[in-house]
């Protein structure tokens, strides 16, 4: 398949490279199209039918080179759910889930990983690198393990551990830093022989389109009124809206009346504010603690070509708040069986407030994308249990660490919070200088981590409004009754 590389903004046509992600003359960002006029001839909807169902059925719109080795763990081909019982509930009878939980590590990220891993195997690289919030680490770590090359992630303290643990399973090195900003600026110099992969990068973003085609397909050739996607960086619904204008071009549906609606959380909306102030781009986002790392980007890398898709489809963006979505995630679980992370169950809050405000009809067929699964945010599964009507034992059980026993380094945390809460840097010195613990920074902040998942400490912060927020750490109720003689026996020390 030929195919090139072209700038969004100046429609100047690049050579490809590695790094040919903005346009060198005018800073826009750069995409992939094909000749479809010639691909209209050949492109067939009886053929597609008898092919089964992954992403590589539609290689002929993606950006393979002839004879290419293809890493794949089996992403894509996932269902289209109809929601009956959460349609029902919510008072709108064509509600369709788009259930990318099921992609090979639980997420939509396996399609542009796939692509990028298989660009790198094929051009001979001997590794990867990225810089990851979870879900991208997670991917590129399983993909790397497949296709035999090395992977380096470079992620900050905050990440979830579900995520986490995916990455360092699949052999992945993981480095931490500081912030996310920090993350992006480890991938500017690659060694000779590392492949970048980049949310932004062209061939990334042809892989995650194909979530567009899926659904069109599924549904008979007949796009919805509506899809609703969660955004972060922006690139899944703008690649969904390159989809539906591509199927367009080479006939297999009739026109793209499809609205695209983007949601966020109010804590950290920068797209929504853009699109509501009918800005070209999106400014940063203040940072209140939002805790859904994958809708929590204050800095959209893909917000200009988010916001273009919303404005080319009519489309709408909405805010939701941390509790809608938390709703949302529960709901969702319990009327059609997909547990959900928070993130990803923001499409079901979205739809909820797009019916109450009159933005979607209860007429209209609506396609609500589930980027990822539930047990890659164990925190949320904290979040949901907290106000369950469940048992004191079932409850404690559920939300105590992650394999019920609480280990020496946690209970001398514990211990020292008992004390007096305390910032991190302060727990540290504390464990190595006070107990003599051998200890780095990183794991510190990893049991603290997975302490505050069990309920165990909470975190709040100090400083003037003027000041830089300090993050200090704080004994619970519960993680008091832990400490007490009463309870000791359900966690041994190990």
């Amino acid at each position: 398949m030929v195919f090139r590389l072209s700038c969004i903004k100046c429609g100047k046509h690049l050579e490809e490279k590695e790094n040919s992600i903005r346009c060198p003359s005018c800073g826009g960002q750069v995409l992939i199209d094909y000749d479809y006029e010639q691909l209209s001839s050949t492109a067939s909807k009886e053929k597609l039918a008898k092919t089964p169902p992954n992403m590589w059925k539609y290689s002929f719109l993606l950006p393979l080179v002839e004879n290419s080795f293809v890493v794949s763990l089996g992403e894509g081909g996932t269902f289209l759910q109809k929601a009956e019982r959460l349609g029902e509930e919510l008072g709108i009878k064509n509600v369709y889930l788009k259930n990318e939980t099921v992609n090979p590590t639980g997420s939509f990220l396996d399609r542009g990983v796939s692509i990028e891993v298989t660009r790198a195997k094929n051009k001979g690289y001997s590794s990867v690198k990225c810089a990851s919030r979870g879900n991208l680490g997670a991917s590129a770590a399983a993909y790397s393990a497949k296709a035999g090359l090395g992977c380096t992630i470079y992620t900050t303290l905050g990440i979830e551990l579900g995520k986490l643990y995916q990455a360092i399973v699949c052999g992945a090195e993981i480095s931490f830093v500081k912030t996310y900003d920090n993350a992006i600026r480890m991938l500017e110099r690659p060694y000779k022989g590392e492949y970048v992969i980049s949310v932004t990068n062209p061939f990334f973003l042809e892989g995650i389109k194909t979530t567009g085609y899926e659904v069109c397909e599924q549904l008979g050739w007949a796009p919805p009124e509506f899809f609703i996607v969660p955004v972060g960086e922006g690139g899944h619904l703008s690649m969904i809206w390159k989809a539906l204008k591509e199927l367009s071009y080479v006939g297999l549906i009739n026109d793209t009346h499809s609205k695209m609606l983007g949601v966020q959380a109010k804590s950290c909306s920068p797209i929504v504010d853009a699109f509501a102030k009918n800005l070209d781009k999106p400014a940063k986002s203040k940072d209140f603690g939002m805790t859904f790392h994958d809708i929590a980007v204050r800095q959209p890398m893909l917000g200009e070509l988010c916001l273009k898709a919303l404005r080319e489809s009519n489309g709408y963006a909405l805010a939701v708040s941390e509790r809608r979505i938390l709703e949302a995630t529960r709901l969702l679980a319990k009327c059609e069986g997909i547990f959900a992370e928070p993130a990803a169950a923001s499409t079901i809050a979205a739809l909820k407030v797009a019916l109450e405000d009159r933005i979607i009809e209860r007429s209209d067929k609506v396609v609500c994308i589930i980027t990822g699964a539930g047990l890659k945010d164990p925190a949320a599964v904290k979040n949901l249990i907290k106000c369950s009507s469940m048992g004191a034992p079932i409850t404690l059980m559920l939300t105590s660490s992650l394999d019920s026993r609480l280990g020496k380094t946690k209970r001398l945390i514990l211990k020292i919070l008992q004390r007096r809460p305390n910032h991190g840097y302060l727990l540290w010195k504390t464990l190595t200088q006070e107990f003599g613990l051998t200890i780095t920074l990183p794991s510190l902040y990893q049991h603290l981590q997975e302490l505050m998942v069990a309920g165990l400490v909470t975190v709040t912060h100090e400083g003037g409004p003027s000041e830089r927020k300090k993050k200090v750490y704080v004994l619970t109720k519960k993680g008091e009754a832990i400490l007490s003689s009463k309870l000791n026996k359900l966690y041994q020390i190990y």
